[in-house]
């Protein structure tokens, strides 16, 4: 089952928000999102921030249950703040971002009281998040335009140098001829 509005897949939190359409859209596309971290070239804190730092829309009037997505959306963006090591995003300290009644991600209501993140457990959201955090040393991944981009910016600046030395030749041999 695909979400109903899908136009691509979300890179950051606000698009899971903005391409969701029902409860179990906002379900896929959360997986799709952490897909996209995990799998993606969102490896780097400053990546792993721009995915989270945009506010989500809200979603209570857009379907039933919204104001549970609202609270996941707060809590999974401090959640992964907090595993990055980077700062939480503003948006998520609003008090409207939470639920007034406990929600279960399932029936295991025991261990989800005990498991639950802090972030997900004062809002009322007991689940276990999928770990999304897995930062790589090293350079950011980049894409093929770029390091195309790149080659010929390195491959014009080789050129120009080797102009200055062919000219250079030339002032030098014809100084030596007078």
């Amino acid at each position: 089952m695909k979400p109903t509005t899908t136009t691509s897949l979300p890179r950051e939190l606000a698009e899971v928000a903005e391409q969701s359409q029902s409860l179990s859209d906002f379900g896929l596309l959360v997986r799709e999102w952490n897909h996209a971290v995990t799998r993606g070239d969102i490896t780097n804190r400053p990546a792993l921030r721009k995915a989270i730092k945009r506010a989500p829309a809200r979603l209570h009037t857009r379907f039933v249950d919204g104001e549970i997505a609202d609270a996941y959306l707060a809590a999974y963006a401090e959640w992964v703040a907090d595993q990055a090591n980077i700062t939480r995003p503003k948006w998520t300290e609003d008090s409207t971002r939470y639920l007034e009644e406990p929600w279960f991600a399932n029936n295991a209501r025991a261990s989800l009281l005990v498991l639950t993140p802090a972030s997900f457990r004062q809002r009322n959201v007991f689940t276990l998040p999928e770990k999304v955090v897995h930062l790589r040393r090293g350079r950011p991944k980049v894409s093929a335009a770029q390091k195309k981009a790149k080659a010929r910016e390195r491959d014009r600046r080789y050129r120009e140098r080797i102009r200055e030395f062919i000219e250079l030749g030339r002032k030098q041999a014809s100084t030596k001829q007078l």
